[in-house]
């Protein structure tokens, strides 16, 4: 090929990829990314590392709080804290442990801080936990001065560890007599995964060690000192080097998930137990204790809680782990030296650009077309290679310049090549674009008799209606009206199609649209809640466009709608004649749906949806309780939400109004109806306006106090219309 012909692939094949990849890099979501696409590969790879021998965990678990669930003193949380000096005693009955760390806080002061102090004085080889924040009010202690200078680390550094604006360490005489005190704050990614840590946390310009370290320093004395990016730990000839990133956190190495699950952990139901056995002389040989004390012998001892009630779970890698996993995690990178190395963007660019040159020599130079066709494969296994090989020398490449130039790079070159030596031509469906559903005609093409004859699958419905549309109606002519529908339906209708959804139906200015079917989606309920949050914001827009433009008439320009959704078994299906038939739903699923959109009206609200709704987005959407009603036709309660936001954009405000609601709803069901009226009277001071679930609420108390209900009322409001 001629010189001249080469440099418009190189331009597709190259310059363009290039530039995309350069581009997603200006936004903060490529970092994210690049490390997700890591993690994949972690799990893909085989472990190099395997977690410290060293390590293990008393664990105050499920078991522990069930098993003495009618204890005084350990059937709730949190437990006295006269308990922890006998967990810690318990394994320096033989060979003692090398270290303890706690991974809880002792923050607050309570009758049993004695108890602790006397373990640190008695018992040593002990690390407090210290909780660093920013924010929130902070009450100045006494010695805190004292304390922070007692516990703090010499160091004079250019790197940006993370900097806190408050602390908190052990309560009084705890911080003042504990051997040492370590940092728990762990820092989560931009998408809430736990994959770093940092081995010192900054308050008040004095920087102070976290679990981690302390868990390699052993009490002991050590040294520590900083140069370009690294920290150089060094203790009794042991040295470590920590290759911290520009945040002042290093990438952990997280081993598998069977390691994690298997990490030993000794529940502390089990050495109370073993601890009261021993005591009363029932077993003479502590090797047959349930929890033999020698498990802790020149082990590196964690004590930390897993049960639900302690609420100290993070999100790593590997899924929902403890925290003190994710603890025990970071301490054995580092007494161990497993710690992974971020390489620079810039070699994981470098690497890809290589390999879309090569794929411009391959594509339009070579004359073997076998290899033009393995050549993905060939890339894809020499990229594969190399990151495996960097990965057993600790390193990690940067994956999504790689991961994204080079298919954008084969695609354009391979269609390229395609068009220009006339082996296929592009092939383009003209009826299917122009049909409101695509995906339901070909898959009434593939088995329109299957179809026909319908199913019963896992749906959403969705019911959306015009408010006061018959009066918009009556005050536009037939000719803006029919514009009025065409924009509105037009807007609502690409919003649906965009999430996946299928539309049922127009009746009038109603939509009737399903999510998860044709086309099976088992994320059918988050689509419907999206749909209908973008279409919210798309009507604003609309009203927006209408005023600028002055069209229609205010009470056009005013237009809102309700939504109604609910998910459950519904049947579908293609029914109707051979000649003209539509794809739509019928069932009990449906029908709910239907009446919410109805009821929607009552309460306020734009949108809302059933339990099953709820309960399958709350991870993903805010959701505002409403009521327990009974709708026409059907016996069963139904328990009712607004869908409010998505979760992460719900305001403080409008949380603790919702708060105040459910408070206002829970006197209202015990029939404390003057309790209730001003809960709910609350609700509308805290939002700063007329909130109409709640008067709603408020005059329904105002007529049960002048007619109370009868002794079997069960609190579910039953609605007599549709």
């Amino acid at each position: 090929m001629k010189q001249n012909k080469i440099l418009f692939p190189i331009f597709l094949m190259v310059v363009i990829p290039t530039l995309l990849t350069t581009f997603i890099s200006f936004f903060r979501f490529s970092t994210t990314l690049d490390r997700k696409l890591s993690d994949a590969l972690f799990h893909l790879l085989p472990s190099h590392h395997t977690f410290s021998k060293d390590i293990v965990i008393i664990d105050i678990d499920e078991q522990s709080i069930a098993k003495y669930a009618d204890h005084p003193e350990l059937g709730q949380w949190p437990w006295k804290r006269h308990i922890y000096p006998t967990l810690i005693g318990y394994t320096k009955l033989l060979t003692p442990p090398k270290f303890t760390l706690i991974d809880i806080m002792f923050t607050e002061r309570s009758d049993y801080d004695d108890a602790l102090v006397i373990a640190n004085e008695s018992l040593g080889e002990i690390s407090h936990a210290a909780n660093f924040r920013n924010g929130g009010i902070v009450i100045p202690r006494k010695s805190i001065d004292t304390i922070s200078q007692k516990f703090s680390v010499s160091l004079n550094t250019n790197i940006p560890f993370p900097k806190y604006e408050n602390a908190s360490f052990p309560i009084g005489q705890i911080a003042e007599t504990a051997p040492t005190v370590h940092v728990v704050n762990v820092i989560s990614d931009s998408d809430g995964i736990l994959r770093r840590f940092s081995p010192f946390v900054s308050w008040n310009g004095l920087y102070f060690p976290t679990l981690a370290t302390q868990a390699f320093a052993l009490g002991d004395p050590y040294t520590v000192e900083t140069k370009e990016s690294n920290v150089y730990l060094e203790k009794e000839g042991t040295k470590r080097i920590i290759p911290i990133g520009k945040d002042g956190l290093v990438r952990a190495y997280f081993y598998t998930e069977d390691e994690l699950r298997n990490i030993p952990r000794y529940s502390a139901a089990g050495i109370i137990e073993s601890l009261e056995k021993l005591n009363s002389g029932e077993v003479e040989d502590p090797d047959t204790l349930l929890v033999p004390p020698k498990l802790f012998a020149d082990k590196i001892v964690l004590i930390g809680t897993s049960a639900a009630a302690t609420h100290d779970d993070v999100v790593t890698p590997h899924g929902l782990f403890p925290g003190v996993i994710a603890q025990a995690v970071f301490a054995s990178n580092l007494t161990e030296g497993h710690l992974l190395k971020e390489l620079p963007v810039a070699y994981g660019f470098l690497f890809t650009i290589l390999i879309l040159f090569v794929g411009v020599l391959v594509l339009f130079i070579n004359q073997w077309h076998l290899l033009k066709n393995i050549y993905p494969i060939f890339a894809i296994s020499l990229f594969l290679g190399l990151f495996y090989f960097l990965y057993r020398m600790d390193y990690v490449l940067s994956t999504y310049s790689f991961v994204f130039g080079f298919p954008v790079s084969y695609l354009l070159g391979f269609a390229y090549l395609t068009y220009t030596e006339g082996k296929e031509k592009r092939k383009f469906n003209h009826i299917l674009r122009n049909l409101v559903d695509p995906e339901v005609v070909s898959v009434a093409l593939e088995n329109m008799e299957s179809l026909k004859r319908g199913g019963e699958w896992e749906i959403t419905a969705f019911f959306s209606d015009v408010a006061g549309f018959s009066s918009i109606s009556e005050e536009l002519s037939a000719t803006d009206l029919a514009k009025l529908l065409n924009e509105y339906l037009s807007a609502m209708t690409n919003v649906l199609k965009a999430n996946s959804g299928t539309l049922d139906k127009y009746i009038g200015d109603a939509i009737v649209g399903i999510f998860g079917a044709p086309i099976q989606n088992m994320e059918h309920p988050k689509l419907a809640c999206k749909t209908a949050l973008e279409m919210v914001k798309e009507l604003e827009g609309l009203r927006k466009e209408w005023n600028e433009r002055g069209d229609y008439t205010p009470l056009a320009r005013a237009m809102v709608f309700r939504i109604g959704l609910n998910c459950g078994l519904a049947k579908v299906g293609f029914m109707g004649t051979d000649s003209l038939a539509s794809y739509t739903m019928m069932g009990d699923t449906v029908n709910l749906a239907a009446r919410l959109e109805a009821a929607a009206k009552d309460y306020g609200v734009s949108i809302l949806v059933s339990e099953n709704i709820e309960v399958a987005c709350k991870d993903t959407f805010s959701f505002r309780f409403l009521d327990w009603i009974r709708v026409k036709g059907k016996e069963a309660p139904v328990k009712i939400y607004s869908l409010e936001s998505f979760k992460d954009e719900i305001s403080p405000v409008s949380a603790k109004a919702f708060e105040e609601y459910e408070f206002g709803f829970s006197e209202y069901s015990k029939r404390n109806w003057e309790t209730a009226i001003e809960h709910f009277k609350n609700v509308s001071k805290i939002l700063g306006k007329e909130d109409v679930s709640s008067h709603l609420l408020i005059k329904r108390c105002q007529t049960l106090f002048q007619n109370p209900p009868p002794v079997d009322w069960d609190g579910v409001y039953t609605r007599t219309s549709k």
